[in-house]
């Protein structure tokens, strides 16, 4: 196995990274992930990168070649470089993630490189935008909110349904008229919004507050 490698910037390398990351911004999040998660995708990181370095006047590019290797046992090993060059001749090397070898398809093969070479040129530039899981629970705390919220709706709907049927047929078109609209039919609450259905519940409450009392006690 070959010997690690030793990042050892020279001094106009390091005081232009230094320069590159004080200019550097979180990459934009372009692109959707299956559970509607924005991320920054390779293109949005190398971007940021270059963006930083044309800011800065840094003088700083990178490649990343994937290079191969056999282990003990003859199986290939694949990992990311991302070599970091400065116009003055100095560079480092920066050792990145693993691939796996021997995917199914050239689609997952660049699937996974595309994976390492991003996951690999924010660690060597210090890129820490949000990360995607965080984005993932606020996602699902959004979504738990949103079925909670529905699920109340729905209740309030159908109370106002059940109370509606047992109303004074003599003061529907006032309880209606409660939310600025005319006299309507039972099956019409399903359509209206949460804030309307608690409103019309509201305004049953307050008209047939007999009636109301009698259907909470039961």
């Amino acid at each position: 196995m070959r010997q690690p490698y030793v990042i050892e910037p020279t001094a106009e390398l390091n005081e232009a990274f230094y320069n590159l990351q004080l200019h550097l911004k979180q990459p934009n999040k372009s692109k959707t992930g299956v559970h509607g998660a924005k991320y920054a995708d390779l293109h949005d990181v190398a971007e940021a990168i270059r963006k930083a370095n044309q800011d800065a006047k840094a003088g700083i590019s990178f490649t990343q070649p994937i290079i191969s290797e056999l282990d003990a046992n003859g199986k290939e090993l694949l990992q990311v470089l991302t070599i970091i060059m400065h116009v003055s001749g100095e560079k480092m090397v920066v050792e990145g993630l693993p691939l796996t070898a021997g995917a199914n398809n050239s689609q997952e093969a660049m699937k996974a490189a595309t994976y390492a070479k991003r996951g690999s040129l924010m660690a060597a530039f210090g890129i820490t935008p949000k990360d995607e899981d965080d984005d993932g629970e606020e996602i699902t705390a959004l979504q738990q909110y949103q079925n909670k919220e529905l699920e109340s709706k729905r209740m309030v709907q159908a109370k106002v349904k059940q109370l509606l049927a047992l109303a004074d047929k003599n003061k529907l078109d006032l309880i209606w008229a409660s939310i600025g609209s005319e006299r309507k039919s039972i099956n019409d609450v399903d359509r209206l919004s949460f804030a309307k259905a608690n409103a019309l519940y509201g305004a049953i409450k307050f008209a047939n507050s007999d009636l109301l009392n009698e259907m909470e006690d039961k």
